[in-house]
């Protein structure tokens, strides 16, 4: 063996130089076939012994071989390209070996060189077939550890149904069976119903009975020739495939499902059982994640529910709602409180209840016991004071409430008395109202009676005295008198009987034409301009023709006996105007240019019996804006030295 004197130094090396013997020994424990070579001689130096395995010859045959001779296809300079000075130390080739026995096999050749400026290096040798083989494996162990991955991540998934169809494409792709079906219960039945399947539906039926599930508890294993302890069993049979697996759902003593995994052609892997078993567990976990996930959501929105309402009630309870902490400090408070007390609540948050409550002496004996847990369900009656200092009475109750045993805080609920006091004293005002009404009723039916007699014995006497007789003058004054008085009384009980309106659709342009039509002699009598001014094509509302005719005569009456005989002018306006939600309104205003209303009877033109003509009864304004309410209508008065300006507003018909 002619080998070089001098072994080259490495650079790990400080002391003294390895042997071939200790070189030999290390190519040994390379799990592959290894050979170091002399690159400038271009022969083999040392090989291991699985050199010697892969090719059949003996390291004696190998030692000194010219590269060429084991590998015919490689020429001198070929394992270190000339570009190896540039860097690169590693470099792969594919090269057939020749073997002891004259064949040739298809090798890669991978060539690394000890020093960038020595002479030795090492070739690992291959054979192309085991190469792609473990490639290949790789591949596989790479693609099946990106499958797992993305098994642990089904439960990003947005439901249940997403996440059982993804683990069961990848639990096709782990397995390669030709069917698989996941089988959970179905709450209306005992039986296990298919929820998910990869491939033909028809492939897995579509539910497992009750009996056979309690017999799939454990993982099970079908091939041809064994027994069939179940109709799933039978049907694979059937089908003639040439197995069937299947593996439960759930966790020990809680069997919630099935998965199975079947196929016509193939055999089942080796490691079927255990990688059905990691599938199961996955879909088992996401079974049981998603069932929480929405047990919590349920429970999230029942709480947000809740929530909601109890904001609601807080917010619009008519009740006054203080809530204190143990030590009788100010938490929090609602609108209704804040109102009531004249406190905002972020003025008065953490401060004591003292400092809100004002002026009650049974209000902290009573809170001082809510702190032991007890609860006062009525306080009676209490007098409190506002902000103001104003005093108002109200009804307390006070509730403590707990958590864990412990005391979290205490509600406290007022109800302001003053205000129903209000309504009391009002419903017994509207009580009075409505019987002096009755009573008035009946009183001018009643007096009409007498009129009609007086009136009837007045004409007697009138026509019994001759025409010239001095009481002709008292009778005529009497029956004048009898006549106002009967005006009066139908107008009395025109205030106190119900208006009963029978609402169609009237034309306020129309009607008004036709009225002052009827009062055109009187105008003209009482050297009186009159116009009438619209601003609107159509002026039509829902009413009652007879009372609006009611209506605008009253207004135009006290208009011509507020001007006189001053030859004024009288001036009607029709328009259509908007109100603050949009709505269509039309609005008719009667205008005089007469002395005016006073400021001090302004307020009181409506009322019942207020007047200050000598000849009115003070019941037409109040009888106006009773038919103007009944039309869902307003009645506004503007006066000044020199005019008046009634302003009556409806709300116009639909498509009018």
């Amino acid at each position: 063996m002619n080998l070089p004197s001098r072994i080259p130094r490495f650079a790990f090396l400080n002391r003294r130089q390895p042997n071939l013997e200790e070189i030999e020994a290390l190519l040994d424990l390379y799990p592959i076939a290894s050979l170091l070579v002399d690159l400038q001689r271009d022969r083999i130096l040392l090989a291991n012994a699985k050199a010697t395995e892969l090719t059949a010859f003996t390291r004696m045959e190998l030692t000194d071989m010219p590269l060429g001779t084991l590998f015919p296809n490689l020429s001198p300079g070929d394992c270190i390209p000339s570009d190896f000075n540039t860097g690169k130390k590693t470099f792969t080739l594919t090269t057939p070996c020749l073997a002891h026995s004259g064949t040739q096999i298809e090798v890669i050749l991978t060539s690394n060189r000890l020093a960038t400026a020595g002479s030795w290096a090492l070739l690992t040798v291959q054979p192309l077939a085991i190469h792609e083989h473990e490639q290949s494996e790789r591949q596989r162990l790479t693609q099946r550890l990106k499958d797992f991955h993305a098994l642990a991540n089904t439960f990003l998934k947005a439901d249940i149904d997403q996440a059982l169809k993804a683990a069961v494409e990848i639990g096709h792709n782990l397995t390669g069976a030709a069917h698989l079906g996941v089988y959970v219960y179905d709450s209306p039945g005992p039986q296990l119903m298919r929820r998910v399947v990869w491939g033909d539906q028809e492939n897995l039926p579509a539910e497992i009975s009750p009996a056979d599930a309690g017999t799939l508890t454990r993982s099970t294993l079908w091939a041809p020739g064994k027994r069939t302890h179940t109709a799933l069993h039978r049907h694979a049979r059937a089908s003639g495939y040439t197995y069937l697996a299947s593996v439960p759902l759930g966790e020990a003593g809680a069997f919630v499902g099935l998965v199975v995994a079947a196929d016509p052609l193939a055999t089942p892997p080796s490691d079927l059982l255990p990688t059905l078993g990691i599938l199961a567990a996955n879909l088992t976990a996401a079974i049981q994640h998603y069932a929480q996930t929405t047990h919590l959501l349920e429970d999230r929105k029942e709480r947000q529910r809740s929530m909601k309402i109890g904001e609601i009630v807080r917010e619009n309870i008519q009740e006054s709602v203080i809530l204190l902490d143990p030590d009788l400090r100010v938490l929090d408070m609602n609108p209704a409180a804040e109102l009531t007390l004249g406190f905002a609540c972020n003025e008065i948050c953490s401060g004591p209840v003292e400092n809100v409550l004002i002026g009650a002496e049974n209000l902290i004996p009573a809170l001082q016991t809510a702190q032991q847990g007890i609860p006062t369900h009525n306080l009676g009656n209490v007098r409190f004071h506002r902000r103001s200092g104003e005093p108002f009475s109200a009804h307390v109750r006070i509730f403590p409430f707990t958590g864990e045993e412990h005391l979290e805080g205490i509600v406290v609920l007022i109800q302001d008395l003053s205000e129903h006091e209000q309504v009391r004293i009002r419903n017994q005002q509207l009580e009075q109202r409505a019987l002096l009404g009755e009573v008035t009723a009946i009183f001018a039916h009643e007096v009409r009676n007498p009129i009609n007699s007086l009136s009837t014995g007045l004409q007697l006497l009138e026509m019994n005295l001759s025409e010239d007789d001095p009481n002709q003058e008292i009778i005529t004054r009497l029956g004048s008198d009898l006549n106002r008085l009967d005006h009066l009384m139908d107008s009395v009980l025109t205030v106190s009987r119900p208006v009963q309106n029978k609402m169609e659709p009237v034309a306020l342009d129309l009607l008004l034409q036709r009225l002052l039509e009827r009062w055109r002699p009187r105008l003209a009598r009482e050297s009186i301009q009159h116009h009438l001014q619209l601003s609107t094509e159509q002026a039509n509302i829902l009413g009652d023709a007879r009372t609006l005719e009611q209506v605008f005569n009253n207004l135009i009456s006290n208009a011509v006996d507020a001007m006189g005989e001053r030859g004024d002018t009288l001036t009607l306006h029709i328009r259509r105007i908007l109100d603050s939600t949009d709505r269509e309104q039309i609005e008719v205003s009667v205008s005089d240019n007469g002395p005016g209303i006073p400021q001090e009877n302004r307020e009181r033109i409506f009322d019942p019996f207020f007047s200050t003509s000598k000849n009115g009864t003070g019941l037409g304004l109040a009888i106006a804006k009773r038919i103007v309410t009944a039309h869902k209508g307003t009645i506004h008065v503007t006066s000044v030295p020199g005019g008046t300006v009634f302003q009556v507003v409806f709300p116009a018909a639909v498509g009018g």
